[in-house]
């Protein structure tokens, strides 16, 4: 089935169709296997008959694909996928006119297109999950979605990317639509067909190299029957330093800051700035299974399976340094504030030293299984069924394990009764100064009158609080869909085909998050809840149950908290966060358990942190979170409760069916096609939100345990949506063409804006002890789809061997864009409640994303070749922060570039590329400065990042290859409103591969 429904005309939008399931990308050994079947052949001045295979021969594809396709496409072949330095699909397709890509950790996560990142994915054309739909990394617990950083790219046979669809096309792409191609066995050569690598990588910050490895293994039978299995493995360990801390949101600038009394400069205060020394382990594999059986000329029936297996084990050590409220005093001292309220140079006085141990283990798996029947018999007319069903897991435990280097007052020691605090770490100083140099990733020192060696020395550390928790996510899908075309009649056969489909869709998404809490009624603390109402005391709120999520020593019983006379005997007296009992222990200090301690040399790269060597709570002991904090206290039980608020379910069901003409011949000098698919989406939110006012909690306050006390409230939806395509090409001359293309497109909300409830976040003021509201976010399930109208027009002219220079303009009118807004929310807390910044989504107005791409290449006869693209991306909002207005979309850059070179001659072959992006306004950040809110614009730094590859052909069999990602090792750099504010800071790393390539 080397072509799809539409049999006049040579053209990948069938490829992408379900109707053409079976025009999967030949695999890179297949091409090399007989140039003559695929035409790949050139002559040299001599008249000599050059083979084109390799890397070159993969463009080669490339460019024929583009130049016959009816739509607005880019595509990678599996020659491309498989030699070039790509960690994952991401990466692979980072190279692309119109292409960019956010990373995570080194790694290739999110793809947008023309920089919007409302796409779709797709395998084989239809339903497709990941696993990484919706997901949060971090001790911040950022929401992200859509990474396809688990799909390893060997498992692919070839990428589309299309920016203009067709009615055929499933909607979902607000920049255009990822189709992902499995390879078709019948593609082989006759009988055993055996590929594949074993290599070896190492990062540039990790001592040590890791396996790695894909193979391909095919079978064709007289062209009949086909059966493909591929495999791969991946394993790698990624050190990065990290500037942190952008999700405390506690910041101040006037009214909020400590110091008003000295400073009368207002500038800007974190709440803390993180140094992170972070560590990752990835593991990930993938295996994929095709069969494919033509019993008749007439009739094909295939059958795919795609499996991918994430681990991720993230390791991050955090100094923190308080700047601007809770346990900062302020600055001391000699300091410089720039004319824009930054913070140059200064030093800080604080009350706490502390540093987070933070370890997240991640498990993402998905399954993917499709069939297909595909019938055509050389008559007018044709038609296929396919049937998808796909499913992923994604199971997250973090554990986090706060240390303290300055003196740290906690309950005790005795069991009941009023007690006298005492501090275990008694030899540490009661606060410390430190010195700040600002700069892309700022440096800390430790001020003249405090240790030096404050971090380093173990008769200063306490093991202060310890808390776990965990997310879990579930994906369901499945669909089946018809398709069918007919060509008018005969007379007419070769110009104008009618095609026409339906689907019907479904898709679940259960995200569920949660705390692991101590049981401590085996403690003596109480129930409140079950208080009789007539010993209750009007005005206090007995909302409270025996459960703690934060094990820390300062916080006391409860109990403590309970008007005189509902106390019982043995705590008349006391007060929770002063002479209370202890309520959990044993108290460890450095010193009374060495064996927990980790000392990390040249934490975040040296220079960062006074004395380079920091001692915090040994990360090694916390992969398993419920294992560990159950072994620091084994006579507390331990459970996990879901967080209502954080726990949500999506249900989307979606009808659609479509009409469209194709009309044009192989020999005429156009092709038209028109269309219209219409889409209706029943959408149920389920999500929970306080039962009451004053709501009950698994746990002694709402900041140390879950919501108890809920309703679940079903939202249910039903929009149908009109999408209207026409695409036309026109041949000027034997070797130009000009592009128009017009569409109406729609994308799907983010799951977590839609579902999410009203979460909060507390932090401890240690200037009464007591915990306070500080920020929170909620979602939206009222929120609308993506839609917009957008316009191509693009010329493109071919000359020369696999010559092209394109042009083309983008014009997309938005109708509403989802805005995270920040408003100020009153909240209870334990001080009687504060406002607080509490981020929100919501529809807001429209705008548009226009621009133009350029692209050019060409291959020389002597070997040496270039691709090289530029795009630009304009967008205009509404957006504003209090120093902006109309400010871009999120996330794009107005300018990117990607280049590459190559040489492959005589068995060697060489490439570098190179991918730019410039600077992105990312969204916004906003916090409560006293009676003010403030909102500044987050931006990221332009980025470039060179790869690299050389191989060598042994024999016709073997090769052997080195590989370079990141070679210059480019940093991330994220500002806050000025160049100068430092945000957030990711080192880079180098990674390289070593290995061999062997084909059979």
């Amino acid at each position: 089935m080397d072509s799809g429904i539409l049999r006049n005309r040579s053209t990948l939008l069938a490829a992408a169709s379900i109707l053409a399931l079976g025009s999967h990308a030949a695999p890179a050994f297949a091409q090399a296997q007989d140039a003559t079947d695929t035409g790949q052949q050139a002559s040299d001045p001599g008249g000599n008959v050059i083979v084109v295979t390799g890397f070159r021969a993969s463009l080669e594809d490339a460019l024929e694909a583009k130049r016959e396709s009816n739509l607005i496409i880019e595509s990678v072949t599996a020659e491309d996928i498989g030699k070039f330095p790509d960690q994952n699909v991401a990466e692979s397709l980072q190279r692309l006119p119109g292409i960019q890509i956010d990373r995570e950790n080194g790694q290739g996560s999110k793809v947008r297109i023309r920089g919007l990142e409302q796409n779709v994915t797709l395998l084989n054309g239809e339903l497709f999950v990941s696993g990484l739909e919706v997901y949060k990394v971090g001790e911040g617990n950022y929401n992200r979605n859509d990474s396809l950083e688990g799909v390893p790219s060997e498992l692919i046979g070839g990428i589309e990317v299309f920016k203009s669809p067709n009615a055929s096309l499933l909607s979902g792409g607000l920049g255009g639509i990822v189709n992902l191609k499995t390879r078709n066995p019948l593609d082989l050569k006759q009988g055993l067909t055996l590929a594949g690598n074993a290599k070896m990588s190492k990062g540039s910050e990790i001592s040590g190299w890791e396996p790695a490895g894909a193979a391909v293994l095919g079978y064709n039978f007289n062209d009949r029957l086909g059966v493909i299995a591929s495999f791969s493995y991946e394993k790698t360990n990624n050190h990065v330093n990290v500037l942190g801390g952008d999700n405390r949101g506690n910041w101040a600038f006037a009214e909020g800051r400590r110091d008003t009394a000295t400073v009368p400069t207002n500038y800007y205060a974190p709440e803390y700035r993180y140094v992170t020394d972070r560590d990752q382990y990835r593991r990930r594999w993938g295996a994929s299974l095709g069969i494919t059986y033509r019993p008749t000329d007439a009739l094909e029936v295939s059958a795919q399976y795609f499996h991918s297996d994430l681990e991720i084990d993230t390791r991050e050590a955090s100094v923190k340094f308080p700047f601007g409220q809770g346990e900062s005093q302020g600055l001391v001292g000699d300091y410089a504030i720039n004319e824009n309220g930054v913070l140059t140079q200064g030093t800080v006085r604080a009350q706490s030293a502390e540093a987070i141990s933070f370890v997240d283990v991640s498990n993402i798996k998905s399954d993917n299984l499709q069939f297909a029947l595909e019938w055509d018999n050389d008559t007018n007319f044709r038609a296929s069924v396919m049937a998808a069903y796909a499913t992923s897991s994604m199971e997250r435990e973090v554990a986090n394990n706060d240390v303290r280097y300055t003196a740290y007052g906690v309950r005790g020691p005795g069991t009941s009764g009023p007690q006298p605090g005492f501090t275990p770490n008694a030899s540490a100083p009661p606060t410390f100064d430190f010195t700040y140099t600002n700069g892309d990733f700022p440096s800390f020192g430790i001020g003249a009158g405090s240790p030096q060696d404050l971090f380093n020395n173990p008769d200063f550390g306490f093991f202060k609080s310890h808390w776990a928790f965990g997310d879990r996510s579930d994906i369901d899908g499945h669909s089946i869909r018809a398709d069918f075309a007919y060509d008018v009649d005969d007379s007419y056969a070769d110009t104008i085909t009618l095609s026409a489909g339906f689907r019907y869709g479904q898709r679940t998404v259960d995200f569920t998050s949660g705390r692991y809490l101590a049981d401590l009624s085996g403690k003596g603390e109480l129930d409140a809840t079950q208080i009789p109402e007539a010993e209750r005391v009007d005005g206090f709120s007995y909302n409270w149950t025996p459960y703690s999520y934060f094990q820390d020593g300062a916080i006391g019983y409860k109990i403590c908290d309970l008007p005189e006379v509902n106390k019982p005997a043995a705590f008349a007296g006391c007060s929770r966060f002063g002479n209370s009992p202890a309520l959990l222990t044993p108290y460890e200090t450095f010193l009374s358990n060495p064996e927990r301690v980790e000392a990390i040399a040249n934490f975040a790269g040296g220079g960062r942190v006074e004395g380079d060597t920091v001692l915090v709570a040994d990360r090694s002991q916390m992969t398993n979170a419920l294992e560990w904090i159950q072994a620091l206290y084994p006579d507390t039980p331990f459970t996990f409760f879901e967080d209502p608020l954080q726990t949500y379910r999506v249900k989307e069901e979606v009808k659609s069916g479509y009409v469209m003409a194709d009309i044009g011949g192989l020999d005429d000098p156009y092709h038209v096609n028109v269309g219209l698919r219409i889409v209706n989406t029943d959408l149920t939110v389920d999500q929970n939100q306080p039962a009451n006012a004053d709501p009950s909690y698994w746990g002694t306050d709402s900041w140390n345990g879950v919501l108890r006390d809920f309703t679940t409230t079903t939202v249910m939806r039903s929009y149908t949506d009109f999408l209207p395509s026409a695409n036309a090409v026109f041949d000027v001359g034997d070797d130009s063409k000009v592009r128009f293309a017009a569409a109406r497109v729609v994308a799907r909300q983010p799951l977590v804006s839609l579902g999410q409830g009203f979460a909060t976040d507390f932090t401890r003021d240690p200037a009464d002890d007591l915990f306070k509201f500080t920020s929170g976010s909620r979602g939206n399930a009222e929120l609308d789809p993506f839609r917009a109208y957008q316009f191509d027009l693009g010329v493109e002219h071919y000359f020369g061997n696999q010559g092209l220079l394109s042009a083309g303009l983008f014009w997309k009118e938005v109708d509403s864009f989802v805005v995270n807004e920040t408003v100020a929310v009153f909240v209870n807390d334990q001080a009687g409640g504060r406002l607080g910044p509490v981020s929100q989504p919501a529809n807001g107005s429209g705008g548009r994303v226009k621009g133009f791409e350029l692209a050019a290449q060409y291959a020389f006869d002597f070997g040496l070749g270039f691709t090289a693209n530029y795009t630009f991306s304009d967008t205009d909002t509404d957006f504003s922060t209090d120093f902006a207005d109309n400010l871009p979309l999120p996330g794009v850059s107005k300018h990117s570039a990607n280049g590459q070179v190559y040489f492959e001659r005589y068995g060697f072959a060489a490439r570098a590329s190179y991918s730019w992006r410039s600077k992105q306004y990312l969204g916004n950040f906003g916090f409560s400065d006293g009676s003010v809110t403030r909102t500044l614009g987050i931006y990221q730094r332009s980025y470039g990042q060179l790869d690299g590859q050389i191989s060598y052909q042994l024999t016709d069999n073997f090769e052997v290859f080195a590989e370079a990602i990141n070679i210059t090792k480019a940093d991330t750099k994220v500002y806050l409103q000025f160049p100068e504010l430092p945000f957030r800071f990711e080192s880079g790393s180098r990674r390289l591969y070593a290995g061999v390539k062997f084909n059979f």
